[in-house]
C-alpha cells in the first residue's frame, strides 16, 4: 500500500507503470476529468473515472485483485478506503478470474482518508473496502488506474 499525494508523482518513476498512471493523473482536474477509460499502455496500464456517493462503512465490502494494483485518485471529495492484508479477510464472493476481482469481509485495517489530490495503491495482497462515508454520504469523482502486477 502506498497513501501519498499526486503532487508527490515524480517520486515514482522507478516504476515505470505506475509513473505513467501517476503522471497522467497528475493532469487532472474536475474541469477535464475523462468521461471513459484511458489507455495508457493496452491492458498493462489504464484508468477508469469513478462517480458515486459514499456509503455508511456496514454497507461497503472488501474487494482484492490478482492481475492489477489499483491506484484511487480523489478529484472531488472525500473518501475513506481501508486497507487489510488479503490473509486476514474471508471470502464473501468468490474471485472471478475474468474480472479480476474478489469480494470478502472483516473487521480490521488501515483506515485511509483520501481527499482531493490523494492517491492510495493498493496491490494485489492489500484487500481494500472503498467508496466508505467520511461523515456522512456525500458525492465522490475519483479515478481508478490499474497496473499490471
Amino acid at each position: 500500500m502506498i497513501l501519498d499525494n499526486i503532487r508527490h508523482y515524480s517520486f515514482y518513476q522507478d516504476s515505470p507503470a505506475l509513473a505513467k498512471v501517476l503522471t497522467y493523473m497528475s493532469g487532472i482536474s474536475s474541469e477535464n476529468f475523462p468521461g471513459e477509460s484511458v489507455r495508457l499502455d493496452g491492458d498493462n496500464a489504464f484508468v477508469n473515472p469513478v462517480c458515486f456517493t459514499t456509503k455508511p462503512e456496514d454497507e461497503c465490502l472488501f474487494e482484492a485483485h490478482r492481475k492489477y494494483a489499483d491506484i484511487h485518485f480523489i478529484v472531488e471529495g472525500c473518501e475513506k478506503i481501508m486497507v487489510s492484508d488479503i490473509d486476514t479477510v474471508t471470502v464473501v464472493k468468490a474471485f472471478k478470474e475474468a474480472s479480476d476481482i474478489g469480494f470478502y469481509q472483516g473487521g480490521n485495517g488501515t483506515v485511509c482518508i483520501l481527499k482531493p489530490g490523494d492517491f492510495l495503491v493498493c496491490y494485489p495482497h492489500d484487500a481494500h473496502k472503498v467508496a466508505i462515508a467520511v461523515d456522512s454520504p456525500a458525492q465522490v469523482k475519483k479515478l481508478v488506474g490499474k497496473i499490471r502486477v
